[in-house]
């Protein structure tokens, strides 16, 4: 009896203080009320998962939050705005509100970035946490243009019918509607 008592209690202890949450990826959540359009990309290591909230520099509330498994790719488009971005890491999740528990390391980047867009430019950031020592950032912009499809215009001319009259043989035609296509390519 008294074995069974402490295989259970074992389990017990083995379960209770790690509560592991099932790990998430990518954006978590964004209550920024703005559409999430500009880029951010975010390298790291293996060996540690981070969690990152941007801090919103004009109000100081958190409008993002996104996790990143550590040497994956990761990019989460954001909102515009001059961000705080705060980052927790550690190997164990526990969920948002524990992080990784008591060995949660936390930092924040300093200096804050900014998130903006022009009529043809979206610019974000590219952050380097490979090595915690030596943070880095730089600037990472998507490129935008509208171009012709050049099908679109070799379409051949109608003519211009007008409702209850005869179709036209001769006289004025219309012009085929061009169509356009959205590049976007990364940019400095």
């Amino acid at each position: 009896m008294w074995r069974v008592f402490g295989v259970c209690l074992f389990w017990l202890a083995l379960v209770l203080p790690g509560e592991a949450a099932e790990r998430p990826e990518g954006l978590m959540w964004n209550r920024s009320g703005l559409p999430a359009k500009l880029p951010l990309q975010i390298k790291t290591v293996a060996g540690a998962d981070y969690l990152l909230h941007l801090r919103d520099m004009g109000t100081g509330q958190d409008v993002l939050a996104a996790y990143i498994r550590g040497g994956e790719f990761f990019r989460v488009l954001v909102p515009p705005g001059l961000f705080e971005l705060h980052f927790a890491s550690g190997t164990d999740w526990r969920g948002e509100a524990a992080l990784f528990g008591p060995a949660t390391r936390r930092f924040v980047l300093d200096p804050p970035l900014a998130f903006g867009a022009t009529a043809t430019k979206r610019v974000g950031h590219l952050v380097d946490l490979r090595n915690l020592g030596d943070v880095t950032t730089r600037d990472f912009a998507i490129c935008q243009r509208f171009a012709l499809d050049p099908d679109s215009v070799n379409l051949p001319w109608s003519p211009v019918w007008q409702p209850d009259t005869a179709l036209p043989t001769d006289g004025p035609r219309e012009y085929p509607v061009p169509r356009y296509d959205l590049v976007s390519r990364i940019c400095e």
